[in-house]
């Protein structure tokens, strides 16, 4: 494990370097995103079957690689991560870089993301580590490509231009059919933060509860039989639920401040809502947790965002207000609810993070490397 501790500490020197106190670099963000990621992506490359699904991927690259393009089907996997793999096969057969360029693409599109949206690129890149989201793209390789595919839906998804937001999202779902989710996610997040929504999930989870087991029973009679009476259909520790509800619970909390900053953060309160249902869902059966990677992801915005609708002036410089054109921003700080909000979202996830590589989150312990262990 002290590989991704390693990672994880010079994340915090990059940020302390480039962002923070001597942070006085031209382009100190993009150098902070090229670093941080660039070392993740060494990490995932490296690495030597290190994920639960590492073989299964390995050997249906050798196979597909083989075959050519007679055929675009391989198991139940989804024709467009099919083709993006045989389409490496006819450059290279080597295992490493197959991995590789996977992890090159899934690491670039979180780095763009969070160096296009982000308002704390390193706190969201600290969270992208402590939430799992490194580890999934060790493991279930192609719902990271959807992911990462999908993360390019957010700027329409803010804008409510639907179309585009389709065709982003049936893209990823040639790669990972649970992409799909992110259709009826675009009409639930339009509804505005409050009680009315949380009565919404409350029910919802309600009727979960009493008929999820039939439901998933009857499907994989039909759609994925393997998984019937599978360890996939048991309930994960509702500790993997308990953070993501701290994390919602400060997000709600601070909900006013935070509509009243960005019109876009409703959307992010929104997502993060569905992420954690997912979450809690899948503490009844795990294979659910599948569909709140797309939602849930969008919480390494939330919180940066959330940090700063907390912020005030400066002391000694006035109140806070907005200014007028042609006048000067007025030097915003964290005040001390954001100071306590950072700290804890720091220790929740930290443990959440130490808690799952103890388990052996994704497969990743221990890390095997051609170079090193």
């Amino acid at each position: 494990m002290t590989v991704y501790f390693l990672n994880l500490a010079l994340i915090c020197v990059w940020g302390v370097l480039f962002l923070g106190p001597f942070g006085h670099f031209k382009k100190g963000k993009l150098w902070f995103i090229g670093l941080s990621f660039g070392q993740m992506f060494l990490l995932l490359w490296a690495r030597y079957r290190v994920g639960f699904d590492y073989d299964m991927y390995a050997k249906g690259f050798v196979l597909m690689s083989r075959s050519g393009f007679s055929t675009l089907q391989y198991l139940d996997w989804e024709p467009g991560f099919v083709a993006f793999t045989k389409l490496i096969g006819l450059f290279t057969n080597s295992i490493p870089l197959y991995m590789g360029i996977i992890a090159a693409f899934c690491l670039a599109s979180w780095g763009i993301f969070f160096y296009r949206y982000s308002r704390n690129v390193w706190l969201s890149t600290v969270l992208f580590v402590n939430l799992y989201f490194l580890y999934l793209n060790m493991n279930f390789l192609r719902q990271a490509i959807a992911v990462s595919i999908a993360l390019f839906a957010w700027t329409f998804l803010k804008n409510r231009r639907f179309l585009p937001f389709l065709g982003l999202t049936l893209l990823a779902s040639l790669f990972h059919t649970t992409a799909l989710i992110l259709l009826p996610v675009y009409l639930l997040v339009k509804l505005r933060p409050g009680m009315g929504q949380l009565l919404f999930y409350s029910y919802a989870l309600l009727f979960f509860y009493i008929s999820s087991e039939g439901i998933l029973n009857l499907l994989t009679m039909v759609f994925h039989e393997e998984y019937a009476n599978s360890v996939f259909l048991q309930g994960m520790s509702f500790f993997y639920a308990l953070m993501p509800l701290v994390l919602l619970a400060l997000l709600l909390l601070f909900q006013k401040q935070m509509l009243a900053s960005h019109e876009e953060n409703r959307y992010l309160i929104g997502l993060v809502l569905f992420g954690v249902f997912c979450m809690v869902m899948m503490s009844r059966h795990a294979i659910l947790e599948r569909l709140s990677y797309y939602a849930f992801g969008y919480v390494t915005l939330a919180i940066p965002a959330l940090l700063d609708a907390l912020k005030v002036p400066r002391p000694g410089v006035g109140r806070r207000f907005a200014p007028a054109e042609g006048e000067q921003q007025v030097d915003l700080v964290y005040s001390p609810q954001a100071w306590t909000v950072l700290v804890t979202v720091l220790a929740v996830t930290t443990l959440y993070h130490v808690m799952g590589l103890l388990e052996n989150v994704h497969g990743v312990v221990p890390y095997l490397s051609r170079f090193f262990s």
